[in-house]
């Protein structure tokens, strides 16, 4: 007996009235954003409730002064310069005055750096600040602060240790992304699996065990997504989550280019802003390069694709990235082994912050930091262009698959030569 096939979702007819379907939410998704915009801009400086999401001094002109990250009550990011001496406000909402006679929609949709003042600063924390003083409590080193504090809620990290980061090519895991919401998602179901497997087998066999299952996990991952107050990648990767497992109930294939199209057309139909969020188009491209492998390689022993999988995924991002940031270092190279490390690091260092000896580890990630070089490389923006064109012809071409290797191997040894 054959085994049964899961079937693609679209013909050319469904497949059409799918993007049209696409099209019309698109359209009253922007219809909806420019009101909220002409509602911003009917006055030139308007007073707007917002949240501070981000707060660092830096030198601008040569004048030390204070970048302020706002989140405005209609989703919005603005950013704007002040006094360097404004103390810490980050997880506050603050009551601001705007400059906005020259935005244009198109700034209100990518978010737009403006001159604004401050007018009243309301008491209350918001919940993800208050999980980050929790966590930052069991930590003395500054670094370690911000490293759990993007690792678990993604509060931004500062310019200089988010370069060092990206040099060390250690970005992608320590910040949150759809990778540690994959990690999450393993841990809760572990976890609910066998005590709902019980009440299942007392209470209500008929049941849709996988189903039910599939449900509690989400609204897990949907709380989580909520209190980390929507972060791109992560919207991306509960949409992922979302569609992937509705294709799958339907006995639909998952593992396509097909399915990633219909999660990232669905969410930039409903969130048009999405579409000038980098974190968001670097997490679906990991996701594009992960069906990639799947595609030609699902035939491999389960370890050998998780061994495979990182060192495949670090070359095709690798253009791009450095196409972008130019950020390089030896300790680049080493990120493949600490990403495969970070799988077991993970669910430990989690464990430990609900106990007292949540910074057990932080000596040896100290050292680890100490040792991390920073260079700056030089890869032209087409590599970064053509990883992204080989990797969509790679869903139909082996050879597009293999070139896409060359091309990141290439990048590596380019860069690596840059900086001996």
């Amino acid at each position: 007996m054959s085994k049964l096939e899961r079937v693609d979702l679209f013909d050319l007819k469904s497949g059409a009235l799918f993007v049209l379907f696409l099209l019309i939410t698109a359209s009253l998704s922007l219809s909806w954003e420019y009101y909220q915009y002409k509602e911003l801009t009917r006055f030139d400086d308007p007073l707007v409730r917002a949240s501070v999401i981000d707060q660092e001094v830096r030198l601008i002109g040569d004048k030390p002064r204070t970048s302020i990250k706002f989140r405005l009550e209609n989703g919005t990011n603005v950013r704007c310069a002040m006094s360097p001496y404004l103390r810490d406000l980050r997880g506050r909402e603050v009551l601001v005055e705007l400059r906005v006679g020259k935005v244009t929609f198109l700034d209100y949709l990518k978010g737009f750096r403006t001159r604004g003042v401050i007018t009243e600063v309301y008491p209350a924390l918001s919940l993800k600040e208050r999980w980050y003083r929790r966590i930052a409590l069991q930590h003395e080193d500054q670094t370690m602060k911000e490293l759990y504090g993007a690792l678990f809620v993604a509060t931004p990290m500062s310019q200089e240790f988010q370069t060092l980061v990206g040099a060390m090519g250690l970005s992608h895991i320590l910040s949150i992304s759809g990778y540690h919401y994959g990690i999450i998602s393993l841990i809760a179901y572990f976890l609910l699996r066998r005590p709902y497997r019980w009440l299942q087998g007392r209470y209500f066999p008929y049941r849709h065990g996988n189903r039910d299952l599939f449900f509690a996990v989400a609204g897990i991952l949907f709380l989580y997504l909520w209190a980390l107050e929507f972060i791109p990648p992560m919207v991306r990767a509960f949409g992922m989550l979302a569609v992937g497992y509705w294709l799958y109930d339907r006995g639909i294939k998952i593992v396509s280019f097909q399915t990633l199209m219909i999660a990232v057309g669905v969410l930039l139909a409903f969130f048009p802003k999405l579409f000038f969020a980098l974190g968001f188009w670097f997490s679906a491209f990991g996701v594009l390069s992960i069906f990639i492998f799947i595609r030609y390689y699902e035939h491999w022993r389960p370890w050998q694709i998780f061994l495979a999988l990182h060192i495949w995924c670090y070359l095709v991002l690798l253009p791009i990235s450095l196409a972008i940031f130019g950020n390089f270092g030896w300790w680049h190279i080493g990120s493949i082994p600490l990403a495969l490390a970070f799988n077991l690091y993970y669910p430990s260092v989690l464990a430990l912050h609900f106990t007292p000896w949540g910074g057990w580890y932080d000596p040896y990630l100290i050292g680890l930091f100490g040792m991390g070089d920073l260079h700056q490389v030089t890869v032209p923006i087409w590599a970064g262009w053509l990883s992204i064109v080989l990797a969509i012809a790679a869903m139909v071409r082996k050879e597009a698959f293999w070139a896409l290797g060359v091309l990141g191997s290439a990048t590596l040894l380019g860069a690596a030569y840059q900086i001996a």
